[in-house]
């Protein structure tokens, strides 16, 4: 009997897995979930809007530490969670500040748990 497993994961974190069995599982019926991945993940994207995570994560970090000022992954955590309403783990929200910093967007200083980060001063300006 054919299966098909699709998994994906939302910007939100939220994990999605949809298994479809059967022995008449037809084409349009597999289009038809992957639609469904698409809206549920952002990709009807409207204009001005911001459909990624990381530009999501991204824009909060300019909203929030955009002048320049030093923060650390706890800080930009809590702000994702309080204000953007993102339920992310710590640890995703580090991947990403790595992710930034090795993109040459952020600073760093420190190791460890004590790890800061911030804007580098010519995109301060850009925004």
């Amino acid at each position: 009997m054919p299966r098909i497993k699709i998994e994906d994961v939302l910007p939100s974190g939220e994990r999605i897995s949809i298994v479809l069995e059967g022995r008449e599982l037809s084409e349009k019926r597999v289009s038809q979930i992957l639609e469904l991945l698409r809206i549920l993940s952002g990709g009807v994207e409207r204009e001005g809007e911001r459909t990624s995570l990381s530009e999501i994560i991204w824009d909060a970090i300019l909203d929030n530490f955009g002048n320049g000022a030093w923060f650390t992954c706890r800080d930009l955590y809590r702000i994702l969670n309080e204000e953007y309403g993102l339920s992310l783990k710590m640890n995703s929200v580090a991947t990403y500040l790595l992710r930034f910093f090795k993109r040459g967007l952020l600073d760093r200083k420190g190791q460890g748990y004590g790890v800061r980060y911030r804007v580098i001063a010519p995109l301060v300006f850009k925004r």
